[in-house]
């Protein structure tokens, strides 16, 4: 296992270098947001504090965005899986004798691990950003979690990235890495489902005011509660992760059976 782990790390390495980047350029430009609204051209020619307050306020936001867009780090391997298909990599390894177990493990191990390493990642630079600025108040959310802001929207972020690398990684495996229309259709399709679901919840409470005011007190209410915040979105993506591997499981192992 430790020898396909590394096989994959080094076929990937150059997409995580250029995801890393990008993390390290966006979070870069917030932290020279803050100083310059401390120290520089912002501080010393803004005619109101309110506009060095804003800017401190507004560059946790590269922080919150950098942590995002490093979670999606997790697509590399499930199209890794897609080019081992058409490269016949996969088709060598079960006639080794590799179990489908191992095969397939190694591919969600890997997405786990990368995943949480960009959600530590991710924190740790939103953290010190936020740290840096000394921003008091949150963008999105308001009240006692307000300065935890970038971790919940990132560990909400990474968990829903994780649970959409296991589901497209079950995906190249029941289609064996091919690429059509029907599978396009089948990758996007909870996607659309989640939108126009979205579209219908807000067309309801848009025309009901009350109904809307007492689903926003409720949830306000529930998101005060850190089992919601935190280790909801995380138990809940490792389990649906875990099932999409033991599917992926059992179709490899029926691929076994015809080699």
């Amino acid at each position: 296992m430790k020898e396909l782990i590394l096989r994959d790390i080094y076929l990937i390495r150059k997409n995580l270098l250029i995801t890393f980047g990008i993390f390290a350029g966006i979070f870069m430009l917030g932290f020279l947001a803050v100083l310059s609204a401390k120290y520089g051209n912002i501080a010393k020619y803004a005619f109101d504090s309110g506009v060095i307050n804003d800017v401190l306020q507004t560059s946790t936001a590269f922080g919150i965005v950098a942590g995002v867009i490093l979670g999606t780090s997790v697509e590399h391997i499930y199209n890794l899986i897609n080019k081992d298909y058409n490269c016949g990599w996969h088709q060598y390894l079960l006639s080794s004798g590799i179990k489908p177990e191992t095969i397939v493990g190694v591919k969600y191990l890997m997405v786990v691990i990368i995943d949480i390493i960009c959600l530590l990642t991710g924190i740790g630079g939103c953290q010190l950003l936020k740290a840096i600025s000394r921003a008091s108040e949150g963008l999105f959310i308001k009240g006692a979690f307000a300065d935890q802001e970038g971790m919940i929207v990132i560990i909400w972020f990474t968990s829903i990235l994780l649970i959409t690398g296991g589901y497209f990684s079950a995906l190249e495996y029941a289609y064996k890495g091919k690429n059509n229309q029907k599978t396009d259709i089948i990758k996007i399709l909870p996607v659309m489902v989640a939108i126009i679901a979205g579209m219908i919840i807000f067309f309801i409470l848009e025309q009901d005011e009350e109904a809307s005011k007492r689903l926003l007190l409720a949830l306000f209410d529930k998101m005060q509660n850190v089992t919601v915040l935190y280790i909801v979105p995380i138990v809940t993506s490792l389990v649906v992760t875990v099932i999409c591997y033991l599917i992926s499981v059992k179709i490899v192992k029926k691929e076994g059976k015809r080699v």
